[in-house]
């Protein structure tokens, strides 16, 4: 029971890794089936106002990187952001010879 001044936490970061609904949640597989069957905010499909402009915007940079036969090379670990709202990185040096 939640008592008035108890202190709580939202995860969001799980929603979307439910072993029963999504086959190996914890891994990257670019190819997997239905990949916009995933939650936001605990119900619902998520869509993003701008996924549309992100979308063409990663798809035009890998044509150009691919076109153009570029090495990308990690230098270091990524950073993390550090937040309990977002599963991300905030930084990741790289480097990018033709």
């Amino acid at each position: 029971m939640i008592k008035k001044g108890d202190k709580l936490a939202m995860w969001y970061i799980s929603g979307n890794r439910d072993g029963d609904s999504i086959e190996n949640p914890d891994q990257f597989i670019i190819d997997r089936e239905r990949p916009r069957q995933h939650l936001s905010f605990g119900f619902g499909i998520h869509r993003c106002v701008g996924n549309r402009l992100g979308e063409l915007q990663l798809k035009i940079l890998w044509e150009e990187i691919l076109k153009r036969d570029m090495k990308i090379e990690v230098l270091g670990p990524p950073k993390r952001v550090y937040s309990s709202f977002v599963h991300g990185y905030s930084e990741l040096m790289v480097k990018i010879a033709p």
